[in-house]
């Protein structure tokens, strides 16, 4: 029944197309004149930065996951990963239809997976998944590597330091963004683009619709330790369908999405928005909200309301100062012609 409702939503999303809204100088614009900034100090200049040190890892999932799946998949989905990652063709596994869970969760979570598995023939005998592979190993295992060092190479590139969540998590939106295009192609190609619709594709032909975009950003986000989900949602007037980045800052949840920031990639204005902003940005009642592709939460379970980083939703372009811990955000003209603004963290 999982396995049902997440391909019914990525059909879904198929069918209706990813949504693609004016811009924040016309959408936000219109709704929000009148924006009220708080004043705060300048907190005390660091004086020595330390380099963000990043190695590859194998084993990530999102906390939503474990919550529709169970924490008893956790396990099961660490031990898939290092048989698909060292090429080996079985791994212990109680169930076919627990394979199917974790070929789900794998979609985001070990993106190259869904790739290189062909799902209608796996199958579960004594106790250990069998593996059924779309290529030889030799093939396999120079993919798995291209694969490892373009994730690799994308966070050490777009993460120079060790910084707050929130800046890791913005610097890696900004990096997706800048490196993708949106493939027209696909986005109004119906159901015979199915197949080719996945995060694996993204990351590593920097092209791709909504859902791909969304869960090569999460991958990024899980790779360095933060936590975030998938969301999605149908317009109001059901005309088409979207899908975004649900992100764990500080115990709050923030969306970002990174396909409509391809348009903007210098801009924060899709990074940490709230339920009435992402509302804003695609007319999405928040009442309707998919959370990580199942339909087990509710909208009371992510509740978005932080102002946090409203100053940023204005923002046509930013530039991080590090060692004084301050965004420099230069606004869109709508708000303030040639006139920059700060963000202080």
């Amino acid at each position: 029944m999982k396995k049902t409702v997440i391909l019914l939503l990525i059909l879904l999303c198929m069918i209706s197309g990813c949504a693609k809204k004016e811009s924040p100088k016309e959408e936000y614009a219109a709704e929000n004149q009148n924006i009220t900034e708080e004043e705060s100090g300048k907190p005390e200049k660091i004086t020595e930065l330390t380099p963000f040190s990043y190695t590859f890892d194998p084993h990530v999932i999102s906390k939503e996951y474990l919550r529709v799946f169970g924490e008893e998949i956790e396990p099961l989905f660490y031990g898939f990963c290092d048989a698909v990652l060292n090429g080996e063709d079985t791994f212990a596994c109680p169930s076919e239809p627990e394979f199917h869970e974790i070929l789900a969760v794998a979609r985001v979570c070990l993106p190259i997976a869904t790739y290189l598995i062909e799902e209608d023939d796996i199958y579960v005998e004594n106790g250990r998944g069998h593996i059924a592979y779309r290529v030889e190993k030799e093939e396999r295992m120079q993919l798995i590597q291209e694969f490892t060092e373009r994730v690799s190479q994308l966070i050490e590139s777009a993460v120079p330091y060790k910084e707050d969540d929130f800046i890791i998590a913005l610097e890696l939106l900004t990096a997706v963004a800048r490196k993708n295009t949106v493939d027209e192609e696909t986005l109004n190609g119906g159901l015979e683009n199915i197949l080719n619709v996945m995060p694996y594709r993204a990351i590593t032909e920097n092209t791709g619709i909504c859902q791909e975009m969304a869960g090569e950003y999460i991958y990024y986000l899980l790779q360095c330790g933060i936590n975030a989900t998938t969301c999605s949602a149908l317009s109001r007037d059901r005309e088409f369908s979207h899908m975004w980045a649900l992100v764990e800052i500080e115990g709050e949840y923030y969306h970002a999405d990174p396909m409509m920031s391809v348009d903007y990639p210098n801009s924060p204005a899709f990074f940490g928005m709230n339920d009435t902003i992402r509302d804003q940005y695609g007319d999405f009642d928040p009442e309707e909200f998919t959370y990580a592709e199942s339909g087990v939460f509710t909208h009371e379970d992510f509740v978005c309301n932080s102002e946090r980083f409203k100053r940023l939703w204005r923002a046509e372009s930013y530039r991080i100062l590090h060692n004084e811990r301050k965004l420099e955000l230069t606004l869109f003209d709508v708000y303030a012609p040639e006139t920059e603004d700060e963000f202080l963290y």
